[in-house]
């Protein structure tokens, strides 16, 4: 029963993972027109976001979310 416990748990995060990085992009994606960042800071930012992007399309979330995380610190979010 345990174990089918965990493994319940452990699906709903991933689950949750999964829906948050599309939102978390879409906020990345409104914040950049409006961001006063350098050119190299932008670069770094947009590359972030795009490497989030990526992680969440080969299923791992908790490295895109990480990714996302980073895009949106360097965007003051």
């Amino acid at each position: 029963m345990k174990q089918v416990l965990a493994l319940v748990l452990a699906l709903s995060a991933a689950s949750a993972f999964a829906h948050g990085c599309p939102g978390e992009m879409r906020a990345i994606d409104g914040k950049m027109p409006t961001a006063k960042l350098s050119d190299a800071q932008m670069t770094k930012a947009k590359e972030l976001r795009a490497k989030g992007e990526q992680l969440h399309k080969e299923g791992k979330h908790t490295e895109s979310m990480a990714a996302l995380a980073e895009a949106k610190k360097m965007l003051g979010m």
